[in-house]
């Protein structure tokens, strides 16, 4: 057996509440520390202030009656204080699970029924969808609370709970004590990942979990003092990547991190200049418009040294670009899920290895295994990278088939993922045995919207794969449809049908290609490698649908 480590010291990870880890101020951030700063308004949150209105969002949570093992719902765009929202319910011993912001009503209610969540705090925009998911599932209108300081419609701010400001330290609410065992077993994130059955799965990640990896990339990072380093907060802090870089990363360290609500391409280039943003933490199709887009040369870049992306491939081409275009940029590529908290590889910055998605990181333990033989891939031959650590989920929420179906007997979690692994221990991806879509980081499951086409009246039966756009730097999914007979149905009928029904990020970008037979095995299995074929054959280029 095979077994690949960091070059780097294993860390050290305490087993203690997440919130405890937060606040333990390895480098001395001073309390008048600005560690949060919105982007639009200037607004800012200093160390202080953080560590403060957590204890009091916690004692407010309390006030509607949330205990530990409660789980509490995030269900917004980017906001400068969501993660106090989220480590106060973690104080508390509590669960927090974060919901995509584009998610519809159906989607939303999914996930409040599969997590068990009581508690909401929404956005004001979206607080129809919040409403009408919540119906579905039977929250209460008075568990509905939202970002901002207005009362909207008769709902009321999250921070109107807070007691007041001079209350005594002893009267909020208390750290619950997690140490130990518990810190292992105590859920502190539920993640929704899809799945290739096309039902969302709730990656539970403990809050051991939840701790390593930022303990785990620390020996990895680069070299900009942490209390000068200014990162961009622009990644969804509903997802993982951002969870953990953005929410946790940052406040333990200390860094001053500038939160966009959403992403726009000026709101980005503007920030990045009057920030003198020096850390980029993002995803390929936005290094590919920083090295395209023509608006790029308007705005003063030169403060930004380091760039990190993940959550998708980054082609050896594009970060190559990357470099070349901006002298004083070091790059660095990761790799994971949201199943190992989410990283496992990472690059080291000022090494660059162009397609690499970097070297093992401490604590992590991998191995690359012939999928079809079950024997380890010889160096240079590719294999699925199985993966042990602390930064292994717990399993999957009300899911114990999809959790064996993932982490074997032995520990070794199976990412799905095809891998080389070079003489210098630098690893590549190359292909996934998994179907799922990466569109632009999101995962789109083609099962899900499978069942979405026919359940169609006009359907017969369909197929989804996902094509490279080389344009956007993404894949994107493409439907294979056959009509019932007799049936008048257009490719854009089908977009706008599957559009109505979905988050945007599950849109059928690739088109609809109506064919007469969905291809299949013996077993009933869609043939994709097939359709695949089908689709190098054909010389009409797969364009994205913006």
């Amino acid at each position: 057996m095979t077994i690949y480590t960091s070059s780097k010291p294993d860390q050290v990870i305490p087993s203690i509440n997440a919130y405890s880890f937060a606040i333990s101020n390895p480098n001395n951030t001073k309390d008048s520390h600005p560690v949060l700063v919105d982007a639009l308004t200037k607004r800012t949150i200093t160390f202080g202030e953080w560590k403060r209105d957590t204890r009091r969002w916690a004692t407010g949570l309390e006030s509607l009656g949330f205990k530990r093992g409660d789980v509490l719902a995030l269900f917004s765009f980017n906001q400068i204080d969501y993660s106090i929202t989220m480590f106060g319910s973690l104080l508390l011993g509590g669960v927090c699970t974060t919901v995509n912001s584009a998610y519809t009503a159906d989607e939303l209610a999914f996930q409040l029924e599969d997590s068990g969540a009581s508690v909401i705090v929404t956005h004001p925009e979206l607080l129809p969808v919040a409403i009408e998911g919540a119906k579905k599932v039977g929250i209460p209108m008075n568990k509905i609370l939202l970002y901002g300081n207005e009362f909207v419609q008769g709902f009321r701010p999250y921070s109107s709970t807070f007691p007041p400001e001079n209350t005594p330290e002893s009267q909020l609410a208390q750290v619950v004590n997690l140490n130990g065992q518990p810190a292992l077993e105590t859920t502190a994130l539920i993640c929704y990942s899809s799945g290739t059955t096309g039902k969302s799965k709730g990656v539970e990640l403990t809050h051991v979990n939840f701790i390593s990896n930022t303990a785990q990339i620390g020996p990895m990072d680069g070299n900009i003092p942490p209390h000068e380093n200014v990162v961009l907060g622009v990644l969804p802090m509903y997802h993982i990547y951002g969870i953990q870089l953005h929410l946790m990363n940052g406040i333990y360290n200390g860094n001053k991190t500038v939160v966009l609500q959403k992403f726009t391409p000026v709101d980005f280039l503007k920030t990045i200049q009057d920030f003198k943003i020096q850390t980029l933490i993002i995803v390929p199709p936005q290094i590919l418009m920083m090295v395209k887009a023509p608006i790029v040369d308007q705005y003063d870049l030169s403060h930004v040294h380091q760039v990190m992306s993940g959550a998708a491939p980054c082609p050896a081409e594009l970060s190559r670009a990357l470099v070349a275009k901006f002298k004083h940029i070091s790059f660095r590529q990761g790799y994971g899920m949201s199943e190992l908290s989410p990283a496992t590889h990472v690059g080291i910055y000022g090494e660059p290895v162009h397609g690499s998605i970097g070297k093992v990181m401490p604590n992590v333990r991998v191995r690359l295994v012939d999928p079809d033989t079950g024997k380890d891939a010889a160096q240079g031959e590719p294999g699925e990278i199985w993966i042990r650590g602390p930064n292994v989920m717990k399993g999957y929420r009300n899911n114990v088939k999809a959790t064996r179906d993932t982490i074997d007997s032995e520990g070794w979690l199976h990412t799905g993922d095809i891998a080389i692994v070079d003489e210098n221990e630098n690893f590549f991806i190359v292909d996934r045995l998994k179907e799922l879509i990466k569109y632009k980081g999101f995962q789109v499951a083609p099962a899900e919207l499978e069942a979405l086409l026919i359940a169609h009246p006009q359907i017969l039966d369909a197929a989804v794969i996902g094509v490279e756009n080389k344009e956007q730097a993404t894949e994107v999914p493409l439907a294979f449809v056959v009509k019932n007979p007799g049936q008048d149905l257009t490719e854009q009928q089908v977009m706008d049908y599957v559009a109505s029904k979905v988050a945007v990020h599950k849109k059928l970008r690739g088109g609809v290609r109506f064919i007469d037979v969905i291809p299949k095995s013996a077993a009933g299995k869609i043939l994709r490698k097939d359709l695949r074929v089908m689709i190098q054959k054909d010389t009409q280029p797969v364009k994205a649908k913006l």
